[in-house]
């Protein structure tokens, strides 16, 4: 009877109440608020599954830079997965290591000194992106960015509960336009987020720009977050200037950036941002607790990329992908898109409508796989508000071949 009577009883615990056990599990599809933008497919995403399916098909939209990774760095990664290092968490904040490399490539490349706990290491710049913003940063706050935007920035903010408030560049040459960014700053604006050289567009703050939202930011609580992963890749002679080497600038900038684009190594995930040290060092217990730290393996072989390669890596870097450019941009022109070189980045932002017809973005870069086997991104994703977009994105991180290939292509549309 007392077996009974206890087996009755854990039964009886074991078993979910009446109402849990009706309950449906359908809002377990539901996106949060926060989330709910990001429900429906994206563009970006969707098309790479496309183009995937498409026999010979060359896919020039998701910007994963496929080019080979410098020797350096793969032997560094290879080495502490073989025995060189035990395979176990880093501090969050990243390897020493690696973070002496950064340091010494910010004061060398950047014009940047930093202390040691003025730096950390991250998931990719993204990974960095949301953890400074989710540890300085409050739900409600508003966020400028500058239009058109790197789509991941713009939804990123949302998925935090921030505001993004976008600011359209020059239409015509990218200029900075004082008077509207003047504008997009109100009360509620907590940060502003500089991408240069930048993605879409290509576009390069110039120092005079830079020094212009210093002046507009001076009497203002406004931080100030870069995105600054295409840094080594500026044309026509043209200098990368870090906004935190800015006077009124430098006491309000977390400088974010990346290795992926650098050396090739966009699926490694490994980015750092540099700062004030309290900023440094919240951001940094945001990240242990989103991801703990970064992979060690991949940690050494960056570090060991930043050691060894020497500044005619960088040199040569920067003029393949001018080469590249130059080549990808004649033959757009020829083949009708309306398309000006950029000025940093390995973007092309290109008008389709005397191609592809006045269709919405996706529609055309759906025509240009069929017609062409080739991939884009639609251009509106860029945008804010946008209706009446005819533009696609294109990158030419690809090997010379192949840009062969796409160049052939294109004049065929012609």
């Amino acid at each position: 009877m007392l077996a009974n009577r206890l087996l009755g009883c854990r039964q009886e615990r074991a078993g979910p109440p009446a109402r849990a056990r009706s309950m449906s599990h359908d809002h377990l599809g539901r996106p949060s608020r926060r989330a709910a933008h990001l429900a429906n497919d994206n563009p970006l995403r969707a098309l790479t599954e496309v183009i995937s399916r498409v026999p010979g098909g060359i896919n020039l939209g998701q910007g994963v830079c496929d080019l080979e990774t410098p020797a350096p760095l793969v032997e560094g990664a290879v080495e502490s997965i073989r025995g060189a290092d035990r395979q176990t968490y880093t501090h969050y904040s990243g390897l020493p290591d690696l973070k002496r490399a950064i340091r010494a490539k910010l004061a060398r490349d950047n014009g940047l000194k930093v202390d040691e706990d003025e730096v950390m290491v991250a998931s990719g710049s993204s990974g960095a992106m949301y953890a400074a913003a989710l540890a300085l940063l409050d739900p409600g706050d508003e966020v400028v960015l500058f239009e058109p935007f790197y789509s991941y920035h713009y939804s990123t903010l949302k998925l935090l509960g921030l505001v993004p408030v976008p600011v359209p560049l020059g239409r015509d040459d990218l200029a900075l336009d004082v008077a509207a960014l003047r504008a997009g700053i109100g009360a509620r604006t907590r940060a502003m987020i500089v991408n240069t050289p930048a993605n879409p567009s290509g576009k390069v703050f110039t120092r005079t720009e830079l020094e212009s939202i210093a002046s507009l930011l001076a009497d203002t609580g406004v931080s100030v977050f870069t995105d600054e992963v295409y840094e080594y890749l500026c044309y026509d002679g043209r200098e990368h200037v870090s906004p935190a080497t800015i006077e009124g600038l430098a006491n309000r900038t977390i400088t974010i950036g990346s290795f992926s684009k650098t050396f090739s190594i966009t699926g490694w995930r490994i980015g750092y941002l540099a700062g004030p040290r309290a900023a440094v060092e919240l951001a940094g217990r945001v990240f242990d607790q989103i991801a703990v730290c970064a992979a060690r393996p991949l940690q050494r072989g960056v570090a060991r990329g930043l050691d060894d390669l020497e500044t005619s890596f960088y040199v040569r870097l920067r003029e393949a992908y001018e080469r590249k450019r130059d080549r990808f941009c004649e033959a757009l022109g020829r083949a009708g898109f309306d398309v000006a070189p950029p000025q940093g980045a390995y973007y092309v932002l290109a008008g389709y409508r005397d191609v592809l017809g006045d269709v919405n973005p996706y529609d055309a870069a759906m025509t240009l796989i069929e017609r062409a086997g080739i991939n884009s991104v639609p251009g509106d994703v860029f945008y804010a508000r946008p209706d009446g977009v005819r533009s696609i994105r294109f990158h030419f991180a690809v090997d010379d071949e192949v840009l062969d290939s796409v160049c052939a292509r294109l004049e065929s549309l012609s």
